[in-house]
């Protein structure tokens, strides 16, 4: 089975990836954004989670720990339209923690 992606944050985000051709969306407020991470860590089908890295600084912190640990699905935090990101890993990193190891690496 091909895991899917899933857009979840402000309607901003959520519009732009749509209009990248991302289907699986669901736009969250700072009030429903972790019952949505939540609900969506349960479903096995998504494999990368794209969200707002300012909207996941507002879950609680015991969700956080967890985005932080799993390795499946992958989760990316997105900064917002200003472009500032706080504290975001790279793609690089995320892809070597849900991989195990790094694709880029020199033998």
């Amino acid at each position: 089975m091909k895991a899917k992606i899933i857009v979840i944050g402000d309607a901003p985000l959520v519009m732009g990836f749509k209009l990248a051709g991302i289907d699986n969306t669901i736009t969250a407020t700072d009030k429903t954004i972790q019952t949505e991470l939540e609900k969506t860590l349960e479903n096995k089908e998504y494999g990368i989670i794209i969200t707002s890295e300012v909207m996941l600084n507002k879950v609680d912190w015991r969700l956080k720990r967890k985005l932080s640990t799993i390795a499946y699905p992958v989760v990316i935090p997105m900064p917002d339209y200003s472009g500032k990101s706080t504290e975001g890993d790279e793609i690089r990193t995320l892809i070597k923690r849900a991989l195990g190891f790094d694709l880029a690496a020199k033998k």
